[in-house]
């Protein structure tokens, strides 16, 4: 489908290759590998991509916005929350 992209989501768990509408938003692309890995709701994830892994993807964007490609990994991962480092910018 045109409007659907195929991802590895990869985390310590495992891998889950599963589809997402283009127009899916980060934190979404989250949950939905929060509850199909089933990750404490207490850790704090991002997404990225596999080939850059400290660039974080923001939460409300959409997957489009990030050109994702069918196949490609995208890596979750849980963020040590350190102090109030959060709120980082890259």
């Amino acid at each position: 489908m045109a409007n659907q992209v195929l991802v590895n989501v990869k985390t310590s768990k495992g891998t889950w290759e599963t589809t997402f509408q283009k127009s899916t938003r980060i934190k979404d692309v989250i949950l939905g590998s929060r509850m199909h890995f089933r990750l404490a709701k207490e850790v704090k994830l991002v997404l990225c991509r596999e080939e850059s892994p400290h660039a974080d993807f923001d939460p409300d964007r959409a997957l489009v916005n990030y050109n994702v490609l069918d196949g490609e990994v995208l890596i979750l991962k849980e963020v040590v929350i350190n102090g109030d480092m959060l709120n980082h910018s890259h």
